[in-house]
């Protein structure tokens, strides 16, 4: 028999020991495992040794009620484990592909409050029967793995790949309180931003050092300065006054405080633009889902040259 034939009778454990494993190697529990699954905590038990029978190999070590895995499970454990990832993002798609109704975006949070959220009801209106699921997150998803059908995201360094369309030009503006500034230092030109306390956004923490070399304004690090997690956050604290937050021009002009609890003092400093983009998978550029949210996504930001 040739090697072929061979292979073509392998042994593949099934799906349900795997996941059983797999589940019973993180928690280093069967009854957290059992709970994970929906199932008991012998079912996990009997699957697990059902696999360790198939493979040969002795996957946990067994003492008294714990377990701890060997060192073969660990490898194997970190073997399977990509494979099963791959299993149900295949699944999910799968699912996924019936639903052709359904469009998956995913934002900033600053972005889906000011863009998306203002402009739902105009795509509705324009799109009936097209479902718009917008998911808020700072973090990348990955758009090739149809983690979403659309990612709205700042700059291409994620874009290989896929189609990649400028949506709108932003820049840094420093909005403050008036409150703030009645009893702040004067803030009547860019050198005097070093003056106050300064807020910044942890997944952009250059960009107030890119603000003042702009202005040609010296670095300095202040001790008294505020970092947040999100824009959202650092433009909450500037509204109650603790400082000058980094917000981006134009977006900032539809946020709901702009103009009364925040104002930007200084708007003659133009900083290194960004691009915010439109990303999705190349193959699915054209599809008409597809094209009808970018038409839309389109229509949203040209809104803002009229601002």
């Amino acid at each position: 028999m040739n090697d072929e034939d061979n292979s073509s009778n392998l042994a593949i454990p099934s799906t349900t020991s795997l996941l059983a494993f797999e589940r019973a190697a993180t928690h280093l529990s069967f009854v957290e495992a059992a709970n994970d699954l929906g199932r008991t905590p012998s079912a996990i038990s009997h699957a697990v040794r059902a696999l360790e029978n198939q493979i040969g190999v002795g996957l946990f070590e067994r003492v008294g009620r714990t377990v701890r895995l060997t060192e073969a499970g660990a490898d194997y454990c970190e073997a399977i484990r990509p494979a099963l990832r791959e299993l149900e993002l295949a699944t999910l798609q799968a699912q996924r592909a019936c639903k052709t109704n359904v469009v998956r975006i995913s934002a900033l949070p600053f972005f889906t409050s000011t863009v998306l959220l203002p402009n739902l009801a105009r795509f509705e209106e324009r799109n009936p029967g097209l479902e718009m699921k917008i998911e808020t997150s700072n973090a990348y998803v990955d758009v090739r793995r149809g983690e979403a059908d659309i990612a709205l995201r700042f700059g291409s360094d994620h874009s290989q790949g896929l189609a990649c369309k400028q949506l709108v030009s932003v820049s840094g503006l420093p909005v403050v309180s008036p409150n703030y500034l009645e009893n702040a230092p004067p803030l009547s030109e860019p050198r005097d931003i070093l003056n106050h306390t300064l807020i910044h956004v942890r997944p952009n923490l250059a960009a107030w050092q890119n603000w003042l070399e702009s202005a040609g304004c010296e670095i300095a690090d202040a001790e008294d300065d505020l970092v947040f997690d999100s824009i959202l956050g650092a433009l909450d604290a500037a509204e109650n006054g603790h400082g000058i937050a980094l917000a981006m021009d134009p977006l900032i002009r539809r946020h709901p405080s702009f103009g009364t609890r925040l104002t930007a003092p200084l708007t003659e400093v133009s900083a290194d633009r960004q691009d915010y983009n439109f990303l999705c998978q190349e193959a699915k550029w054209l599809s008409p889902n597809i094209q009808k949210t970018y038409r839309w996504l389109q229509d949203c930001v040209a809104d803002f040259a009229d601002s």
